[in-house]
């Protein structure tokens, strides 16, 4: 589809001119309109059409505040004002409403295209509905391998997670995974066990944590009838129901000191009582234990045993936080689609994007939860908007802007402009640099100001200008 351009200009020849250029390239078409108001309307009636807006300047209604009433129904349009007197109160003006491209009518061909092709570009990426496919190169073999292992992603991070997780399944020794709360560390440990030769038998899985104090070793390791007030039957506690299978012991740096005793007696001699018997039951259980707690620096403060260390990490395994593997939050978005259902409901490009920033303190736990929450809004595309307030904040983010017109960059645009304006008097023949500024997109302006700055720098003395002044 080719991109829908709209160029208002109310002088007809400029306006023929204009529309000549751009209706040359095959991936444009062009609708051109003489009327700012009508303009406006058939923006507001029909507003995701365009990908590009070009307005004059000096029209009746003026390019800005045909732009303003634009921004208005929708935020995201891509406006570029043309005119041919770039004055610097122009500028200002332009970027202080979220304009960032402001086109010399005399221009050639080329850099108009290009302009008009780039803003076009940033519109598409900002309103790509996402649809998740598995790339067709290297990754693609990752995301064979990571769901081999009942896992999600394609990142090469967690492709070596799952090659040790191969190794581990081909022994049956002790394996310690470490890694952050909420990034998949029981997931790691099913997967171990049902690529094992233990397969066929239990996987148990229990949270240190959650133990309570006085009953621990009674879960751990079983009681019988009468052993304690409460004890009303046999329970045989999780060693024993794991028997020819699995253990998955989470958080096991939580664990109290006397139970971390009677755990490494268990382990070093394969056998168990149950509390209040004297009966001896040989084990056959691997164990898989989790932490993401600092055991080494637990070891040196004494509150985790060395020994019982030693026996638990055999075989260690480091699983990596969420946000050192952004490549996996795409495939993870749409499988959370699939678990709740809603494959009929889109995320848009630009909203990926930003979970794709943001930090994820609680892993893959706070994804899944966070998809929940935007799942509540009766919608079939999420915005930047439906996400939530905390995820917003952290990555200066707007419930009403897209990010090339938020608040933050417009104040960028300013403290630029106004450092530009102080130093411009001492430039000199550095005048036309300064002005070719005002030409550049946002992602290059940090690289001109500097070069600018460099540039003031070198030349302070012979312009009779302190360096301070310059800094």
């Amino acid at each position: 589809m080719p991109f829908k351009i709209l160029v208002v200009d109310n002088e007809a020849e400029d306006l023929e001119v204009t529309k000549m250029i751009l209706s040359g390239e095959s991936d444009f078409e062009v609708v051109a309109m003489t009327d700012a108001d009508l303009a406006i309307a058939h923006v507001r009636q029909k507003q995701n059409q365009f990908s590009a807006i070009l307005l004059d300047y000096h029209m009746p209604k003026d390019g800005l505040t045909t732009a303003q009433e634009m921004f208005a129904i929708n935020p995201d349009l891509q406006i570029a004002i043309l005119s041919a007197d770039q004055t610097r109160e122009a500028l200002k003006k332009s970027i202080a409403i979220g304009v960032c491209n402001f086109i010399d009518k005399d221009e050639d061909s080329d850099t108009l295209v290009g302009i008009v092709r780039s803003l076009c570009q940033k519109w598409n990426s900002r309103n790509e509905v996402f649809s998740y496919s598995a790339p067709q190169s290297t990754p693609d073999q990752n995301e064979k391998l990571i769901r081999s292992f009942g896992l999600v992603g394609r990142s090469q991070k967690l492709a070596n997670v799952c090659n040790m997780i191969q190794q581990a399944a081909k022994v049956d020794c002790s394996v310690m995974i470490r890694g952050e709360s909420g990034s998949g560390k029981e997931l790691i440990a099913r997967a171990i066990h049902t690529h094992s030769k233990r397969k066929s038998g239990p996987f148990v899985a229990i949270n240190v944590a959650a133990l309570n104090d006085n009953l621990a070793e009674s879960e751990l390791f079983g009681h019988v009838k009468g052993a304690f007030t409460g004890a009303i039957d046999n329970s045989p506690g999780k060693f024993l129901a794991a028997q020819g299978g699995t253990l998955f012991l989470d958080e096991i740096g939580d664990l109290k000191p006397e139970i971390q005793v009677k755990l490494l007696r268990v382990l070093q001699e394969r056998k168990l009582s149950p509390v209040g018997s004297t009966k001896v039951v040989s084990l056959d259980v691997r164990v898989i234990t989790a932490t993401h707690v600092n055991l080494e620096k637990a070891i040196v403060e004494a509150s985790f045993r060395e020994d019982l260390y030693y026996r638990l990490n055999v075989f260690p395994i480091f699983n990596p936080t969420l946000r050192e593997r952004p490549e996996d939050i795409q495939p993870l978005i749409q499988h959370f689609l699939n678990v709740y259902k809603s494959n009929d409901r889109q995320f848009l490009m630009k909203t990926v994007r930003v979970l794709e920033r943001y930090e994820w303190p609680g892993n893959i736990r706070e994804l899944e939860n966070e998809i929940q929450k935007v799942l509540t809004y009766d919608v079939k595309q999420f915005e930047i908007s439906h996400l939530s307030q905390k995820i917003l904040d952290s990555l200066n983010c707007y419930l009403d802007e897209t990010p090339s017109h938020t608040e933050y960059q417009r104040k960028l645009w300013k403290l630029e402009l106004d450092y530009i304006e102080q130093n411009v008097k001492h430039a000199g023949s550095l005048r036309e640099a300064c002005r070719s500024i005002f030409k550049s997109p946002v992602s290059s302006i940090h690289t001109r100001l500097n070069s600018l700055k460099d540039n003031l720098t070198k030349h302070s003395k012979t312009l009779g200008v302190e360096n301070e002044q310059v800094i």
